[in-house]
């Protein structure tokens, strides 16, 4: 156990959409590529351990009672069915880490590299067909514990691959910037500007050296890295779908583009020195703009760049950048020093340090918060998020199917997926606590949850209408080949209406040659009537053409039997 000073705290969440791979998937419905059994059976004998959630300790006695009882179920795995039984919604893992030195390593230069301990790994794999992968991580090393040293970690430890590859900029705004494919240089460039040098979390790193090749590009878009690849080892997981292998794989992708989702405590007394007001209560002035009586933590450039995961000022619209503030901290604690900031792509808090005298129970009170229950409102967004995602790229895949019998299933495993979304993950309020539905709200505002789903009903509802549209036709085209196939029955009729039903006993002969003779002209005359009549439709006649065929045999020889 670690006992030194804690300095700043970092989660980064990794949410991707997974679903199952290989021949026997290629015509899978939504439920049966995100069936969670599969992928926990191949998890088996790795280093992930799937573990149940207990309340055998305080801290996590408090975060479950932090959440209705409703909302439980989503957040953890609780459940003790037999191996062979995938649970209801979750499956939590977490990485074996043999040794507690195991680092989160972030170089950024050669003479400059960023060291946080490993708290621990989260799996959470959904059956919704999201997974989460979250890194723990604890900062104890005072040399890496400025304001600006925050900034950093956050900014590079959080990125899963290049979000660009630079332009030599002697090549741009000439001819030959489209045809520039120095990916060697491009990769310096961006890692100048975006990119660390390299991720390693234990011995698995990450130095992003396949993207200075254009081929690995084009075989795999999407490059699975290697300090997240190494943690499953012989799990095959793959950035690629592939239906060719027999065996079973998973594909998994990122929902958030090129980086992670940060989750950061930081403790800074100066700081909070110069934003709370004073400890007798009374505004202390200093804290307080004169002229507007406004906060000063409106006017805090580190503040913006902290909350937004900035390491520069990407925003040089004072008016715009102050609005922003407004709209992105939660300041109800303000006084006492302590902000939350929330955006897409990250939840940050910042507070007097644990060292500090006079607020260190409210320090630490935070911290505790930002690892149990403010993480789990972080995850359960992501999951919404990253579901909401997924059943729109399948809204648009099977919207594109050809009208065949499996689109009906296509649609009724979306839809059903979809309602058991809405009622089981999709949550208004997920507890009673002022502050938490306060940031929870925060969240949903900020990741667009509520106006996502909004548009995704209409997605759904226009898909499940377009199949109603689809199933009314096949049943149109029916019912005019049975339409046509009465009136091609009249034929039959007319001849046994004709010569009267005592035909076979009128004196002639019907031997078995006659008898199979009379079968087929009644069966292929009426048939190839039908068939020039419904030569455009695409309704098939073999089965009706049979079951026309198998009904007069039957109709002949009981009307032999008993005449």
């Amino acid at each position: 156990m670690d006992n030194s000073n804690l300095y700043s705290y970092h989660v980064f969440l990794f949410p991707f959409q997974w679903k199952l791979t290989g021949r026997s998937h290629e015509n899978a419905n939504l439920e049966q590529q995100s069936d969670l059994l599969p992928f926990m059976q191949l998890l088996k004998g790795s280093a992930w351990k799937r573990s149940n959630f207990e309340t055998d300790a305080i801290i996590y006695f408090n975060e479950k009672n932090y959440f209705y009882p409703f909302v439980r179920d989503i957040l953890y795995d609780t459940s003790k069915e037999p191996s062979g039984i995938a649970p209801e919604f979750i499956a939590h893992y977490e990485y074996d880490i043999m040794s507690e030195s195991m680092d989160y390593t972030i170089q950024i230069s050669p003479d400059k590299t960023y060291i946080l301990k490993i708290d621990s790994i989260l799996l959470h794999l959904y059956n919704t067909g999201i997974g989460i992968i979250s890194f723990h991580l604890n900062n104890r090393l005072k040399s890496q514990s400025d304001a600006e040293d925050i900034l950093i970690i956050n900014q590079f430890g959080r990125r899963l691959y290049p979000p660009f590859l630079s332009v030599d900029p002697e090549f741009i705004g000439k001819q030959g910037q489209y045809a520039y494919n120095n990916y060697q240089q491009g990769l310096k460039g961006v890692k100048k500007a975006e990119l660390a040098q390299s991720i390693s979390v234990g011995h698995f790193k990450e130095d992003w050296s396949r993207y200075e090749y254009s081929v690995s590009l084009e075989k795999e878009p999407f490059i699975i890295p290697e300090f997240i690849k190494g943690l499953f080892a012989t799990v095959p997981i793959t950035g690629k779908i592939e239906f060719k292998s027999e065996d079973t794989a998973v594909f998994i992708k990122p929902v958030l583009g090129d980086r992670m989702f940060v989750v950061c405590w930081y403790g800074n007394d100066e700081f909070v020195d110069a934003v709370r007001a004073d400890v007798t209560g009374e505004y202390d002035f200093k804290a307080i703009i004169n002229e507007t009586g406004e906060y000063a933590y409106l006017y805090n450039e580190w503040l913006y760049k902290f909350t937004f995961i900035d390491k520069g000022l990407s925003c040089q619209n004072d008016r715009m950048r102050i609005e922003a503030m407004k709209n992105h901290i939660n300041a109800r604690w303000v006084n006492y020093g302590t902000l939350f900031g929330v955006s897409r792509y990250s939840f940050v808090a910042v507070t007097q340090s644990l060292q500090a005298s006079g607020f260190r129970e409210n320090a630490a009170f935070v911290i505790n918060h930002v690892q149990t229950m403010y993480y789990k409102l972080v995850e359960l967004s992501l999951v919404q998020r990253a579901s909401i995602l997924k059943f729109s790229d399948e809204v648009a895949r099977v919207s594109i199917m050809a009208e065949t019998k499996d689109l009906g299933q296509q649609v009724n495993s979306l839809y059903k997926q979809y309602i058991r979304f809405v009622n089981k993950v999709y949550f208004r309020e997920v507890t009673a606590e002022e502050q938490g539905i306060e940031l929870y709200d925060l969240l949903q505002e900020k990741m667009r949850i509520d106006k996502n789903v909004t548009d995704l009903d209409k997605e759904i509802n226009e898909l499940h209408n377009y199949l109603n549209i689809v199933e009314e036709s096949r049943r149109n085209n029916y019912l005019e080949v049975l339409t046509k196939l009465g009136a091609a029955f009249m034929i039959p009729t007319f001849i046994v209406g004709f010569f009267g039903m005592n035909m076979f006993n009128s004196g002639v002969e019907f031997n078995e040659f006659s008898s199979v003779a009379f079968v087929l002209v009644m069966s292929i005359i009426p048939a190839i009537i039908l068939f020039f009549i419904n030569r455009k439709k695409q309704v098939s006649l073999v089965p009706i053409a049979v079951g026309y065929i198998i009904l007069l045999t039957i109709m002949f020889f009981v009307t032999k039997i008993l005449f």
